[in-house]
C-alpha cells in the first residue's frame, strides 16, 4: 500500500485518474496496473500505445510515483543494472484511496452540509439502505476529526 496519501491533489474537472495524478502518471499507473511488474523499457513500450513519449520520460516519472510511494522498484542486476517496478497499490485500492481522503476533506471543510448532500443527493429509496449510508458517512465524519 502507499506510504502516505500526500500524493492526492483532487482537480474535479479532470478526466479518470487525472483527477488525483498528473496526465503522463496516470498513463503509467495504468499501464502497471496491466503489467503488474515492469522496467522502464517495457513500460515505455505500453504507454506509447496510447501516446508519444520519451523513454527518459517515462524513467523520470517513474522516479516520480516511486518518491510518492505508489510504485516500488528493485535494482537487478542481469543483462546490465536496470530497475524492476510494480505498483505498491492496487487500482480498487488506489481509487478506495481517492474516495477516502475526499470526503474526508469535505467533512473537515463543510461539515453537516456535506453529509446533508450526500443524503439528499443518494435518491435511496430502501430506509435500511439509508440509514447504513448514514453510518458510514458518519463514521467518515468521525475519522476526518
Amino acid at each position: 500500500m502507499a506510504k502516505s496519501t500526500q500524493w492526492i491533489e483532487f482537480k474535479p474537472h479532470e478526466k479518470k485518474l487525472t483527477k488525483v495524478l498528473g496526465d503522463l502518471e496516470a498513463d503509467i499507473m495504468e499501464a502497471l496496473w496491466k503489467l503488474q511488474l515492469g522496467h522502464v523499457k517495457g513500460i515505455h513500450e505500453e504507454v506509447s500505445q496510447k501516446r508519444k513519449v520519451a523513454i527518459t520520460t517515462v524513467a523520470t516519472v517513474l522516479d516520480r510515483l516511486y518518491e510518492k510511494g505508489l510504485v516500488e522498484r528493485d535494482l537487478k542486476k542481469s543483462k546490465g543494472l536496470h530497475y524492476e517496478y510494480k505498483p505498491t497499490i492496487t487500482k480498487k485500492q488506489f481509487e478506495k484511496t481517492v474516495v477516502r481522503s475526499i470526503f474526508k476533506g469535505l467533512f473537515e471543510t463543510f461539515g453537516d452540509s456535506a453529509i446533508s448532500y450526500l443524503v439528499n443527493r443518494a435518491r435511496i429509496k430502501d430506509r435500511k439502505a439509508l440509514e447504513e449510508f448514514k453510518r458510514h458517512l458518519e463514521r467518515l465524519k468521525r475519522e476526518a476529526k
